[in-house]
């Protein structure tokens, strides 16, 4: 999906449809630059599909060198094998374009002792993933603070190298997952640079497995126009949130800081300093749009399923644009869930309350437990005969919960945006191998 300036509405005809008659675009009927559809009186915000063209080419280019699946240049799907290389790499011969590229090796020889020696660091508190019981708990010994980049220095390769390499193997462990039908997706935002700056993602999960699919965040290798770069700006007052809100309350609040926004699709996450020119950080939104698409690239959700949201208002237009024509044909529900409660089977839930929230009117249901948990959700389009139990942001929490801690033992916040990622990366791969 190339053009992001689509319908978003569930039942509407345009939904997911590029260039319809019915749309108008340019308009400013909530103050911002937005389109319109006129057949369903829906009015998205402009998005840059040029900025997005490229974010969606850089990721397609690592698809394909990475897991040889597709045309780097023209995104084809339709390649042969070509031979090998002189230095001995499997190459593909694109049959649309006639271009021919080469698989990366996942780690360069030079380097393979030192990452696999990072590697090794990172995952030494792995038994935790293992030993549900004394989850968050350090063990004896595994909680020493590592300094990565001197272990780097003392074998003589440079780090930000080793980076790449943690990062490309990292990725073939991600994206060689099975296809997930039931997906679950949760936001982060973590500090680099001594916390000064602030780095977005979003992670995914199979809400079967547990394990990672895919770990995206606004960084990117390239000069982004400054209609698709990351610009602090002025948000929605935080929430305030008490100790006694329900789910569906802070359900509510969420609702309504989103529409005190100067735009939907735009939040703050703070500073975002970067010290290379050719490097940016891209909105959020297009992240997003970005990471879903990379998803369905994987064939995750291809054949419909569910993917569970949390409660980010431009989660949902960038996850059913991609998913357009699942949402449609009614293979797909989509998602939102605010709140969780652990341990929970159909039996141990029951309804409390049903209310409408928000611009929209969506329609949330809170459920709680014996201990007083409680969990909010919206189906916001999609099959709705899911029951409470199996709509649940747990297996994505969890991931992120350990992402977390981690990079909290390694001082990632005083790593440089590109260290950073890679690192997240490594973790979320070593995460996957633990289950």
């Amino acid at each position: 999906m190339l053009d992001l300036n689509v319908c978003k509405s569930r039942h509407c005809k345009n939904l997911g449809v590029a260039n319809a008659p019915e749309y108008q675009y340019n308009v400013r009927p909530l103050g911002f630059l937005s389109m319109r559809c006129d057949a369903c009186s829906a009015t998205p915000p402009m998005l840059d599909n040029q900025s997005y063209r490229l974010i969606w080419q850089h990721w397609q280019q690592q698809l394909a060198l990475v897991m040889g699946s597709g045309c780097p240049d023209c995104g084809s799907q339709a390649v042969k094998r070509f031979g090998h290389s002189s230095n001995g790499k499997a190459r593909f011969r694109c049959k649309t374009c006639g271009k021919t590229y080469s698989v990366r090796n996942s780690v360069m020889k030079g380097q393979q002792q030192l990452v696999s020696l990072i590697d090794k660091q990172i995952a030494k508190p792995i038994e935790l993933c293992r030993n549900q019981q004394q989850e968050g708990e350090q063990q004896q010994g595994e909680g020493e603070n590592v300094d990565l980049i001197q272990l780097a220095a003392q074998y003589g390769v440079h780090f930000d190298r080793a980076c790449e390499q943690l990062k490309r193997r990292a990725w073939q462990t991600l994206w060689s997952q099975p296809a997930a039908d039931n997906m679950a997706s949760v936001v982060f935002t973590l500090g680099y640079k001594g916390r000064d700056n602030n780095l977005w993602g979003i992670l995914t999960t199979d809400m079967q497995s547990d394990k990672i699919l895919h770990l995206s965040t606004t960084l990117l290798p390239l000069a982004l126009p400054t209609l698709g770069r990351y610009q602090s700006c002025v948000d929605a007052p935080p929430l305030v949130i008490e100790s006694t809100d329900s789910a569906i309350e802070l359900a509510h609040k969420q609702e309504q800081r989103f529409l005190h926004r100067q735009q939907f699709d735009r939040c703050d996450f703070g500073q975002g300093k970067l010290s290379k020119s050719s490097q940016s950080h891209a909105l959020p939104v297009l992240t997003a749009h970005a990471h879903f698409a990379l998803l369905k690239a994987l064939h995750h959700g291809e054949q419909g399923g569910a993917h569970v949201l949390a409660h980010e208002v431009f989660l949902r237009g960038a996850c059913i644009t991609q998913y357009a024509q699942q949402v449609k044909n009614q293979q797909m529900a989509l998602v939102y869930v605010v709140g969780a409660t652990a341990g929970e089977t159909q039996a141990s839930v029951r309804l409390l309350t049903t209310r409408k929230l928000g611009w929209w009117q969506n329609i949330w249901q809170e459920y709680g437990n014996e201990s007083g948990a409680t969990k909010a959700y919206s189906v916001l389009c999609g099959k709705t005969e899911m029951r409470a139990d199996e709509i649940s942001l747990i297996s994505a929490t969890k991931a992120l919960r350990f992402i977390e801690q981690q990079s909290q033992r390694l001082n990632l916040d005083q790593m440089t945006a590109s260290r950073l990622e890679s690192l997240l990366l490594a973790l979320a791969a070593n995460y996957n191998q633990a289950l």
